[in-house]
């Protein structure tokens, strides 16, 4: 059911994949994935934070930032172990315009370490 692989995070023998049906959706369809976690042996993952991502060009001449992102959603899951977790971001309605850049962060937050984090794009399509 969920083929595309979108992030794999790799932690030491441990794994967390971030897993969609598809990447290219229609504004008006929920998107839906799996968090897979495994081979926690010894990490101490405190969450994992999963965001949706508009990125658009900045229009300010005077700022040093080339693009902006600006958070359409967003969600924590706890960590439970080794599992299987799904996730769906509801159907997105506040887009600027489709044609910026979209992407799925999945934030990994370890215990007294360095956090993880992986980004990979998503794509949408106008509604007619």
């Amino acid at each position: 059911m969920f083929k595309e692989l979108l992030t794999s995070i790799g932690i030491g023998d441990s794994k967390i994949n971030t897993k969609l049906e598809k990447t290219s959706f229609r504004l008006d369809e929920d998107i839906n994935g799996v968090v897979d976690v495994h081979e926690l042996d010894g990490l101490e993952i405190d969450h994992i934070e999963l965001s949706l991502i508009e990125r658009k060009k900045n229009k300010d001449e005077m700022s040093q930032f080339e693009y902006l992102d600006e958070k359409l959603a967003s969600f924590t899951i706890e960590n439970r172990g080794s599992e299987t977790i799904p996730f769906t971001f509801p159907a997105i309605h506040n887009v600027e315009d489709v044609n910026h850049t979209f992407v799925i962060i999945t934030h990994v937050f370890v215990s007294s370490s360095v956090d993880y984090y992986d980004e990979d794009e998503i794509y949408f399509e106008s509604v007619s």
